[in-house]
């Protein structure tokens, strides 16, 4: 099965769905991110190979700027720095960004990255650290998980650690590559190399729980929706 198929199918299906088929196969509590990991927003969902990014505490003092510009080039040369991942995702079409950041409230992701990546065809970003921006990010519908909350900028913070390397993102070990998978549940990642076993469960998995629900559905009189697929 190649990249693009395997991701639309995984798409389809729920992290519940997934994470039951991770328990068929043995990989019980594997790829579970902390509870922690949560959305910003309500409602976002996505799934994608991760590109993995880590960044690691500044070493060195920020200069005491005198003037805005001054400011401005400062901040210039750091974000040089720290945000050299963004090379890697011109074309970013099925990936999720997967950020460990060591919890350090310094925000990464906020309202003009996210826009950059959207448009560039980013599926998601996961952050073991700091969304800003959050109103912004939100009316802009940016798909975005995190661990932390702040106003606080990067910069002075943090500086960038490797790219596509693996990563501890909230409890889990994280290999370039392997699929993430997100929604309101949180997040899961599966090893790339196990995730066509673990769709063969779970499509089973959801096929029988859209039908089971359908019936209820009708029992109870509700409308049907989306969550039953071809199930009415």
């Amino acid at each position: 099965m190649d990249d693009r198929e395997l991701i639309d199918r995984i798409g389809k299906c729920r992290p519940a769905d997934l994470g039951d088929g991770m328990d068929a196969i043995g990989l019980v509590d594997k790829g579970t991110m902390s509870p922690e990991m949560r959305p910003i927003r309500p409602g976002i969902r996505f799934a994608g190979f991760a590109y993995t990014v880590k960044l690691v505490p500044a070493q060195r003092p920020v200069k005491a700027c005198k003037t805005v510009e001054e400011y401005n080039a400062e901040l210039g040369k750091w974000c040089a720095d720290t945000y050299s991942f963004c090379s890697g995702l011109t074309d970013a079409r099925d990936k999720v960004c997967v950020v460990d950041m060591g919890g350090v409230p310094g925000g990464l992701w906020g309202s003009d990255i996210g826009m950059g990546m959207m448009k560039n065809g980013i599926s998601g970003v996961v952050l073991d650290g700091t969304c800003r921006d959050s109103y912004e990010c939100n009316i802009e519908k940016v798909n975005a998980f995190c661990t932390k909350r702040s106003f606080n900028h990067v910069y002075g913070r943090l500086v960038m650690g490797g790219v596509n390397v693996p990563v501890e993102c909230a409890g889990v070990t994280v290999k370039p590559g392997d699929v993430v998978c997100a929604d309101d549940d949180g997040v899961l990642v599966i090893p790339r190399e196990r995730a066509e076993e673990v769709l063969v469960f779970a499509e089973a998995i959801l096929k029988a729980d859209q039908k089971a629900r359908a019936a209820k559905y009708r029992e109870l009189g509700l409308v049907p929706d989306e969550t039953l697929g071809g199930e009415r």
